[in-house]
């Protein structure tokens, strides 16, 4: 007992350390307060606080080191790779780093970095949180009884069995990627802490139901097919590349917040060249992200089928040689008689 409470106090003490050194100029998120100035030392001394988002993640990082520990704990002979804890590690990292860090105290006054974060939260964070096995974790850590009462049932769900369906979770994701892109939104957005934190929610959420779909380490009864799932990604391409085409290719300033603020800024670029710069953070890093990940597939398609066709060699070699056995058994006992 004494020794959690230590723990406990370390821990409160260590996440207040933190907080203190990483605020030299914290302010509230998204107050529409313009940054100083483009240069570096100021820069990255400028640093946001995101109330919710840090305490809703510190509380999601928690449960699932207390899913693991409490895994390895009972149910030592259990294989979960420490890789998932790695993966879901460096998930958090990044949120953590998208919530607090200059990146999102410039993202009110600049588009591209705006861009640069919401490419993070969907193309890295998504497929890192879920690359650490959430599901199967949860799954493995609960009684038998929360178990068979509430997570069973909940992933056999008619709601997540709908928002799973291929189609279903690609049309999500898009949907969220498109609609809070409409210039009257987006703007609304950073003028509202609330509303702005519910679109990253709605990045994220999105993003976390199509990479479900690709990342194929928690099971589910819906996951496509590795030729489907780059079609997926495909698509996703597709529509990425779009909706880049029409941010760098608009010649006039789509979203009047940046606007107002390279009006009135000495420093950094105008609100076109921050556009097309912005447009630029899709197309390239956002688009390589999903062809990374149809290569990846494609080569988890090839290492598949290759041991289905060596596994159909060996019962095939099997069966063979247990006919042989069988003819030669036949022979042997009709010298016998």
């Amino acid at each position: 007992m004494r020794r959690r409470r230590v723990l406990l106090v370390g821990s409160v003490a260590l996440v207040a350390g933190l907080t203190s050194i990483a605020m030299p100029a914290v302010a509230a998120a998204h107050e529409g307060i313009s940054a100083e100035s483009g240069a570096l030392g100021t820069v990255m001394s400028s640093w946001s606080f995101d109330a919710p988002g840090v305490v809703l993640m510190l509380l999601v990082a928690g449960l699932y080191g207390w899913a693991f520990r409490r895994v390895r704990r009972d149910s030592p002979h259990f294989h979960f790779p420490t890789w998932h804890v790695w993966a879901f590690g460096a998930g958090i990292v990044l949120l953590l780093i998208t919530l607090v860090s200059p990146i999102d105290a410039y993202s009110d006054d600049l588009f591209w970095v705006h861009m640069v974060q919401h490419m993070i939260l969907v193309m890295l964070i998504a497929p890192l949180l879920l690359l650490g096995a959430p599901a199967t974790l949860a799954l493995r850590a609960a009684s038998p009884r929360v178990r068979a009462t509430y997570l069973v049932p909940l992933l056999n769900s008619r709601l997540v069995l709908f928002l799973t369906h291929p189609a279903i979770a690609l049309t999500l994701f898009v949907g969220s990627i498109w609609i809070w892109h409409i210039p009257t939104l987006y703007d609304a957005a950073i003028g509202s802490e609330p509303l702005h934190f519910f679109e990253h929610g709605a990045f994220l959420g999105g993003a976390l139901l199509f990479w479900w779909l690709i990342v194929a380490v928690d099971a589910t009864r819906l996951r496509p097919a590795y030729g489907t799932r780059i079609a997926i990604l495909i698509l996703a391409m597709i529509q990425n590349l779009g909706l880049a085409l029409v941010i760098t290719t608009e010649g006039d300033a789509l979203y009047k917040t940046y606007e107002r603020l390279a009006a009135v800024r000495d420093w950094g670029p105008d609100v076109l060249l921050d556009q097309q710069i912005g447009g630029g953070v899709m197309w390239v890093p956002g688009t390589m992200m999903l062809a990374i990940a149809v290569l990846v597939t494609t080569y988890f398609w090839a290492d598949h089928e290759g041991f289905r066709g060596r596994q159909m060699n060996l019962v095939r070699e099997l069966e063979e040689r247990s006919a042989d056995s069988g003819a030669e058994g036949t022979t042997e006992g009709l010298r016998n008689a």
